[in-house]
């Protein structure tokens, strides 16, 4: 699949898309994203210049600028969803990495793993994009009752996250099990927009019942690997009001060299 991309105007994306199904894959398959202007990502646009480093935050070691391999800081953790980068439950705030869990029901819970070196600015997009993922499973497993997640996505976004949730409502599923985000890097960063990159494993979810909670017999293909494991991509902007929200989602699978590199 090819996808075009050309420059939106305040800091927005515009990109011709395709449909997809599946986890967390909110719209379109990756080629290419148009931040504030710049074309982000590689092979859809001219002229975008060489693939950037990827490392997965699953590798044990980094190489420092003088090309040394080191060994990575140890990674705190901490439980509960009023834990937040930057607080006195980050310890360092974000001098370290640190594992966020949110525990959305008993037998749902995301993993966020929040890498170190992002400073306060880079925190509130990236929380822009764990805000939406966290609440679009807290609107599945509520049977859309929470709609929360709809304050931190807009335009297509907007329009995918409802989708994506009505699907699971419309058929009386529901989720179980964790899923886990990791990776996670700003990019890019153009006036008012920024790209998020993340890799997203959803191979420990499970489909289940709303009405009986119990997993469904045949699960869908996307909680097995390699189609579990992907990298999602969320354009977003900050507002008049401040805040940053997703615009648009993207994402790219297996056996896409980005998705790839997501394989712990």
């Amino acid at each position: 699949m090819t996808e075009s991309c050309r420059y939106g105007h305040n800091g927005g994306l515009v990109a011709r898309r395709v449909a997809s199904v599946g986890g967390m894959r909110m719209r379109a398959a990756l080629a290419a994203v148009a931040v504030g202007g710049t074309c982000l990502l590689g092979s859809g646009c001219a002229d975008a210049g060489a693939e950037r480093p990827f490392t997965p935050a699953g590798d044990t070691t980094a190489t420092d600028p003088a090309g040394t391999a080191t060994t990575g800081p140890s990674v705190a953790t901490t439980t509960g969803p009023g834990a937040t980068p930057g607080s006195a439950n980050a310890p360092g705030a974000l001098s370290t990495p640190w594992v966020q869990t949110v525990e959305l029901t008993p037998g749902m819970t995301v993993s966020i793993e929040w890498p170190a070196g992002l400073d306060a600015a880079q925190q509130a997009m990236v929380k822009a994009f764990t805000d939406g993922y966290v609440g679009s499973w807290k609107a599945v497993v509520t049977q859309g009752e929470d709609e929360a997640y709809l304050s931190g996505v807009e335009d297509q976004a907007s329009r995918d996250a409802y989708t994506w949730v009505r699907g699971f409502v419309d058929r009386r599923e529901s989720a179980g099990g964790t899923a886990k985000v990791y990776a996670i890097q700003v990019p890019s960063v153009s006036g008012r927009g920024a790209e998020v990159d993340a890799c997203v494993d959803e191979s420990g979810v499970r489909v289940t019942d709303a009405d009986s909670a119990r997993p469904i017999a045949t699960q869908p293909a996307w909680t097995r690997q390699p189609a579990s494991v992907y990298l999602q991509v969320a354009a977003v902007r900050k507002g008049d009001d401040g805040m940053w929200r997703v615009r648009t989602y993207m994402h790219a699978s297996y056996p896409h060299q980005r998705a790839k590199e997501c394989r712990r």
